[in-house]
């Protein structure tokens, strides 16, 4: 008859995705002289300073070639000096037993462009020189030095020196070549140097303006233009945050902005319903104070009424004129108390023990009169079931629930041809009292099963406000209880809703009493 539906758990992925984007503002803040970028960057944005990093890393790469590529040309024209001064020697016999003429050996130094040349023989050392004698003060070079920053100071050296600079450079002795050194007019690599480094300072701009470009489009469609249209959107959204319109459209990507997008528009479309909610509940809540005070009024002008018709001798009047002074005086009590609904502070619940038959009773007898014999009402709860809670609580929250599956079978009819009919049962179990409110109608759609609770949502009809089921949720967990829509069972004869309540009973409350006490008698 009565089952216990498994117990399903809500995803809570809107609160985490608004905690994941909430991020304190000073998180961005850049500590004043913290990186050499902060202060020049700063008043420009994403894009500009996008632009001025990648333009400067570009130009860093570019820098560290050319260094690499100077400091390689100077050692290559150090060595082509080297192979061309060997080969002089070796051409025209200068360390041979018979040296060349004086005036031979001045044109053969003049052909190579060398000032002084000594020869290391094995009948001694040897040496020719142009005019002057040898070189004074001459600075020596060395090619192959013993690390790379000294081979870069000394190219940076020959860059920068004065042109007429002669210096002097070495060549150990190798296999059947004898051991020479030489002096030279370094004007010639000077200019070599000059001559490469406009070269490469010519072709580092094209391919910086080429790989600049090609970067700055490539970033610009993969990174800038996304965040700066997640940027507007919600710059658009803040202006407006109840318009649904202005709502993020995720692109689909499936990278960290893709799902940012994702995020946002989970967050703006949750932020949107909560603030047309809100809205619509202030709109209602000016309603229900301006006609409060009229409908107090003509509540009473029926309760006067109501005690007249008490003293009738109609027998029939006489059992129904209680009820109805009864339920005028709850209507008076709910209207007085219908604008603390929501507040911060409501009155509590007055719980006591009660029996639940006798209040499904009034709820079928007021269906009754209201449809006559339009819906079969069946009542399958125990006598005596005592629960505990508040008796008003429970006999609106039933009253909702009933009224709402009339409606839904009025309004759409029964499934499959069955009759028109609503029921009511009741079981005990472990301490508490499942209730169940079912029907023959069509039940409701799959997407609307985490919704059906919510404010304002209009599940079995456009007409009232959508808030039957709302109030019956907030009133059963005010009074300790839970209320869940149970999963349809196409076998079942009632096949449509299925509304399951769970309340405390009288024993399970003074059980819970005495575990908490024993707890309590436990602790150190």
């Amino acid at each position: 008859m009565l089952d216990l539906p498994a117990r399903r758990e809500g995803r809570a992925d809107g609160p985490a995705l608004a905690d994941a984007f909430a991020t304190p503002a000073d998180a961005f803040a850049t500590p004043a002289g913290a990186w050499g970028l902060a202060l020049p960057l700063h008043g420009f944005g994403l894009a500009g300073r996008v632009l001025a990093v990648t333009i400067g890393f570009v130009f860093l790469a570019m820098s560290l070639f050319y260094v690499s590529r100077l400091t390689a040309h100077r050692e290559m024209w150090l060595h082509n000096k080297i192979s061309g001064a060997q080969t002089t020697v070796e051409a025209f016999g200068l360390a041979g037993t018979t040296p060349p003429p004086q005036d031979l050996a001045q044109k053969i130094l003049h052909s190579v462009d060398v000032k002084w040349l000594a020869v290391e023989t094995p009948l001694g050392r040897r040496e020719f020189v142009i005019a002057g004698g040898p070189p004074v003060g001459a600075e020596s070079v060395t090619t192959d030095e013993s690390s790379y920053f000294e081979s870069l100071t000394a190219t940076f050296h020959a860059l920068f020196a004065t042109a007429g600079r002669v210096v002097k450079l070495s060549a150990p002795a190798q296999a059947n070549e004898p051991a020479i050194e030489f002096a030279f007019d370094e004007t010639p690599l000077i200019q070599s140097l000059w001559r490469v480094s406009g070269n490469f300072l010519a072709i580092s701009l094209m391919i910086a303006a080429v790989v600049t470009c090609v970067l700055w489009a490539a970033l610009w469609r993969m990174v800038l233009q996304p965040v700066r249209r997640l940027t507007s959107n919600i710059i658009a959204f803040g202006e407006s945050p109840q318009d649904a319109s202005r709502v993020i459209a995720p692109s689909g990507r499936r990278n960290e902005i893709g799902r940012a997008e994702s995020a946002l528009a989970v967050m703006q479309g949750s932020l949107a319903h909560e603030l047309a909610q809100g809205k619509r509940l202030a709109e209602l809540g000016m309603a229900v104070a301006r006609i409060n005070h009229d409908l107090r009024n003509i509540l009473s002008a029926a309760q006067l009424i109501s005690d007249r018709l008490a003293t009738i001798p109609d027998p029939l009047a006489q059992r129904l004129a209680p009820r109805l002074v009864a339920t005028l005086d709850r209507a008076i009590q709910f209207c007085q108390s219908t604008l603390t609904y929501g507040a911060s502070r409501e009155l509590p619940p007055s719980r006591r023990r009660f029996d639940l038959s006798e209040l499904v009773m009034q709820v079928v007898e007021s269906g009754t009169a209201e449809h006559e014999v339009a819906i079969d009402y069946n009542i399958d709860v125990p006598p005596l079931f005592c629960v505990y809670a508040d008796p008003d609580h429970m006999l609106r929250v039933l009253e909702n629930l009933s009224r709402n599956a009339a409606q839904a079978l009025m309004a759409k009819g029964a499934t499959d041809g069955r009759p028109k009919a609503i029921r009511f049962a009741a079981i005990r179990t472990d301490g508490l009292a499942l209730v169940e409110i079912s029907d023959t109608g069509p039940g409701f759609p799959p997407d609307q099963y985490d919704r059906i609770f919510e404010p304002f949502h209009k599940s079995t009809s456009d007409v009232g406000a959508g808030l039957g089921l709302a109030i019956a949720a907030d009133l059963v967990t005010r009074n300790g209880g839970a209320i869940t829509l149970a999963p349809a069972k196409a076998d079942d004869f009632y096949c449509g809703a299925r509304f399951l309540i769970k309340l405390p009973t009288a024993e399970g409350t003074r059980k819970s009493g005495r575990v908490a006490s024993d707890a309590r008698e436990l602790l150190p």
